[in-house]
């Protein structure tokens, strides 16, 4: 049993006003209440392709593409063939890929190999997918997906010759994805093994698998009833155990519903935790049953050397309706001191004013004297190009670039590839692809970001790399953060080695931009009037 099936027996008001908050990101074309159907409701299974927005040449110089069909169970489909252009600098290649398949499983995904040895490296290139198949016994061309009112635009991705420009012992990945574990009314990802292999043709080396508490409890056959066996989460165990290596180390969480001060729905990530910690307080399984199974307060004796918490998207604006009917809410101050979490995805989105607004958060966060990470990650649903979206609930879709996978990254340093310990370890930045880090030298002793100082005169030690896809680096700055005055200071176009002034207490972070607008933040060095300066905090 389905979505589609579910809600057949749905009270009208009960769940128009049950569903409707959730229906602000995510394209289900099946989703309906009895007496209303969406204008883009359709009769076939969701078709879907994409492609990472990076991909790293690898000794066969292809491309992968993934199609997913969703649903197929209700909307039998057969593809019989794909067709795959690229448009480079004016030039067309086309590949074509003969299937007949026919598909009639709740989810499947395929990935096709793109042979481009005729390509150069170290370029942009334009993608569309064409899928010939047979609907409800019609023949059917579909460009890239299958969603009514989406602009059918090429893919856009860049062909790089070599991996990301990050030093040896540096480690990027994407802490915030949603696998095909997190199902529910409105939302789907990829299953692992593909976002596995597109993870790794982007150069990156970790991953968090990081579903919905409110979907890993749900019974096999229904998104809206629980199974206390837990079926779903041990399935996303057994995925990432099967798909986990050396070269992508994937780690299993879940996107934890939570309860703060205030007694309201927030999300936490809960890492390499082994045991499952329910939470459906504003899953809108329930008609305003949406009170918090657990608290922030509760976390603080959870803290083990291998696992590890962090706050999802703390600060992410919250619709009038999801507070109004799922008692959704934000981080407050209290919330990370009682649950004694460091870790802070605020930057959950690569839109600017996303970024912005989340720095600001945090600086005022540290000028308050908390030592709290910054971390990067983008909520993706399987996106790996693009995001469908749901513009206007019933009405209309639209497609967008805000959540797509590892588009933001967080990147360690650390002796080995383990993101729970490298992260923990503190030598941390986040970036949507260009590098930067800096140690602050006093007399012989280096000091790397993470650690913390005695105030003195220092010199600063810059590490920074681009690559050809960011563009040449615009611009390096130093914040100086004063706890005493309360306020930050900006020294831009910042040069190695120079020696600068500390504040008495405090903190030095910094940031680095690109002409093609590439940018990267770092974590700090704090500054504390103590005798021993050599412990991690």
């Amino acid at each position: 049993m389905n979505i589609f099936q579910n809600l057949q027996g749905f009270n009208f008001l009960e769940g128009f006003f049950a569903s409707t908050p959730l229906l602000i990101s995510y394209a289900e074309i099946h989703f309906h209440l009895k007496y209303l159907y969406p204008k883009y409701y359709m009769k076939e299974p969701e078709i879907i392709t994409d492609i990472p927005i990076r991909i790293i040449k690898n000794k066969n110089r292809t491309i992968p593409l993934i199609i997913i069909v969703k649903d197929a169970n209700l909307f039998p489909v057969t593809i019989n063939s794909v067709n795959i252009s690229i448009e480079v600098n004016d030039k067309m290649i086309s590949k074509n890929f003969i299937i007949k398949k026919e598909i009639s499983d709740k989810y499947f995904s395929q990935i096709l190999d793109v042979d481009v040895k005729e390509l150069e490296t170290n370029q942009f290139l334009q993608i569309i997918a064409k899928l010939d198949v047979e609907i409800n016994g019609k023949s059917k061309i579909i460009i890239n997906d299958n969603f009514p009112d989406i602009p059918r635009k090429p893919y856009k991705t860049f062909y790089a010759k070599e991996p990301l420009p990050l030093p040896e012992s540096w480690y990027a990945g994407e802490p915030h994805y949603h696998s095909i574990h997190t199902a529910d009314q409105v939302e789907f990802g990829a299953d692992v093994k593909s976002t596995a292999k597109l993870a790794k043709a982007m150069g990156l080396s970790w991953l968090f698998i990081t579903d919905h508490s409110y979907d890993l409890d749900d019974s096999i056959i229904s998104c809206t009833k629980n199974d206390a066996d837990l079926p779903i989460w041990k399935h996303m165990l057994k995925d990432v155990k099967e798909y986990n290596s050396n070269e992508l180390r994937i780690i299993p969480g879940e996107e934890v519903s939570i309860g703060n001060s205030k007694g309201e729905n927030v999300h936490m990530l809960a890492i390499n935790h082994n045991e499952f910690i329910d939470g459906y307080g504003d899953s809108a399984e329930k008609w305003f049953k949406n009170k918090p199974q657990h608290f922030l307060t509760e976390i603080n004796k959870l803290h083990k050397e291998s696992n590890l918490f962090i706050a999802a998207h703390p600060i992410e604006k919250i619709p009038f309706m999801q507070k109004l009917t799922l008692r959704r809410g934000n981080w407050r101050d209290e919330d990370y001191q009682t649950s004694g979490i460091k870790f802070l995805q605020i930057i959950n989105s690569a839109e600017p004013d996303n970024v912005k607004r989340s720095l600001n958060y945090w600086k005022k966060m540290l000028l308050k004297g908390n030592k709290y990470y910054l971390i990067a990650g983008n909520d993706a649903h399987g996106n790996f190009n693009v995001m469908r979206q749901i513009k206007s609930p019933f009405w209309k879709l639209f497609s967008s670039q805000k959540q797509v996978f590892g588009q933001f990254f967080t990147a360690y340093k650390y002796k080995e590839n383990q993101p729970v310990a490298g992260l923990k370890n503190g030598e941390i930045i986040v970036s949507n692809g260009p590098f930067l880090s800096f140690q602050l030298k006093i007399k012989d002793e280096y000091f790397p970001i993470g650690s913390t100082c005695k105030t003195d005169k220092v010199n600063l030690i810059i590490e920074s790399e681009t690559a050809i896809e960011f563009g040449e680096i615009t611009n390096i700055s130093i914040f100086i953060g004063d706890y005493n005055s309360g306020k930050e200071i900006e020294i831009t176009k910042q040069k190695n080695n120079c020696e600068i002034d500390l504040p008495e207490e405090g903190y030095v972070r910094m940031s680095l931009k690109t002409e093609n607008g590439g940018v990267v933040f770092t974590n700090p060095v704090w500054i504390e009037k103590v005798k021993n300066s050599t412990q991690r905090h």
